[in-house]
């Protein structure tokens, strides 16, 4: 097995709305969104570019594919915590924050905790410039919260969405 991870491109988006219309995705992220092509490309255009529009201003995020021996399994991005509003509060955790968000599109690959290994491979290579990093699975999640724990994570806190 070999994780290694692709920059987020314009060629990568009919997979990428594959992943996020499949049910074990969709149950977890963006949830509320029926996502087309273009409302993918609508989305995540700028993410290609390494930035989001928040209030009119770019903020930095780098989204790429994960692969497990070249083959594309699934989808991360990583940020400043700080620069995109949140459902839960960042209260008491450093300034310096880096979060991440990921999921495992592909079906076949589910059940071989690629999630965690993509994750421990992932911030050898891009967790550097932070001093801390930041997850949040949403805790009924299970498996992901699972995939945090055996990638080293330790709970700070549990909040409700407000």
């Amino acid at each position: 097995m070999k994780i290694t991870f692709v920059p987020l491109a314009e060629s990568h988006f009919p997979l990428l709305l594959k992943w996020l219309e499949t049910p074990h995705v969709k149950k977890w992220w963006d949830q509320d969104v029926t996502y087309t092509l273009e409302l993918v490309k609508e989305k995540y255009s700028l993410y290609v570019k390494g930035y989001k529009l928040v209030d009119g201003q770019q903020k930095p995020i780098q989204g790429f594919i994960i692969h497990n021996n070249q083959n594309p399994i699934g989808y991360i991005q990583i940020y400043n915590a700080y620069d995109f509003p949140r459902s839960k509060a960042l209260s008491g955790l450093p300034a310096n924050l880096e979060a991440f968000d990921i999921f495992i599109g592909e079906e076949s690959s589910l059940q071989q905790e690629l999630g965690s290994k993509a994750i421990l491979e992932f911030l050898k290579l891009h967790g550097n410039p932070y001093t801390r990093i930041f997850a949040d699975p949403d805790s009924n999640n299970v498996a992901a919260v699972k995939c945090h724990e055996r990638a080293g994570f330790k709970k700070v806190s549990e909040q409700a969405d407000t």
